[in-house]
């Protein structure tokens, strides 16, 4: 008895072994295929040309043209280079449309990297350098002898550069005046006022009479008491010298 043959299978069906090779690709495979993915990437930039318009430092506007090949720091000397700029005295913003920050970028990103519609060109701000303070010059001062209540003596440190009003916070406080009622005499004799706007160095003194109005009657009577006392004093100088002489 014959038995009947096989039927053929059909026609551009692929066999097992070739369905079961493209379902299982090697992942060496699958890199070759990125790489030449990346290079063409790579081809269609170099050959892209990238419009832009510049913004010089002085705020004019110009058109340009270069290769998406070209790194963004040779396009800062290329354009430095046109309009006579130090490249190192600036650098490029660069920013795309719709898109208030700028773009980030790398000196050698390339420009068809990046969708640019604006290049700015800036000046560099110098950053100051930070500046040592000079050293502090001590304020000079001087040793002042201030007569107050008639036989009271104060010393006070004061600049002898300023002006009296200046001073009277000092004086006050030394001989517990009230600024409101003190008034500064050249000494306990003459009475005579002293200017306030003028300094000790431009009046000459080193010594002077601060009159309470409020603690003390008259300056009359402030200033004769004030004298009877120096003239007691000098008397009695004079007295103890002579009896020194006689001996």
């Amino acid at each position: 008895r014959r038995m009947k043959a096989r039927a053929p299978p059909p026609p551009n069906q692929p066999s097992a072994a070739s369905r079961n090779h493209s379902e299982h690709k090697s992942p060496a495979d699958t890199a070759v295929i990125s790489d030449q993915n990346l290079v063409s990437m790579k081809e269609n930039m170099i050959n892209k040309l990238v419009d832009f318009t510049v913004i010089l430092p002085s705020g004019v506007e110009q058109k340009s043209t270069v290769q998406g090949s070209k790194a963004v720091m040779d396009l800062l000397v290329d354009l430095c280079s046109k309009y006579h700029l130090n490249p190192s005295q600036h650098s490029l913003e660069l920013k795309s449309s719709g898109i208030q920050q700028p773009l980030s970028y790398k000196p050698n990103t390339l420009i068809g990297a990046l969708d640019v519609q604006t290049v700015l060109l800036k000046e560099k701000v110098p950053e100051e350098k930070t500046k040592r303070p000079l050293p502090r010059v001590p304020e000079k001062s001087v040793r002042l002898v201030v007569n107050y209540l008639k036989t009271q003596k104060a010393v006070v440190r004061v600049s002898p550069e300023v002006p009296l009003h200046n001073i009277i916070p000092a004086i006050c406080e030394k001989c517990e005046v009230s600024q409101e009622h003190v008034v500064l005499l050249r000494d306990g004799i003459t009475g005579e006022e002293l200017e306030l706007t003028k300094s000790l160095e431009e009046l000459g003194i080193k010594e002077l009479y601060a009159w309470d109005r409020k603690r003390e009657p008259s300056r009359k009577a402030s200033v004769s008491n004030d004298a009877i006392e120096k003239e007691k004093t000098r008397l009695l100088g004079l007295f103890k010298a002579d009896r020194r002489s006689s001996k």
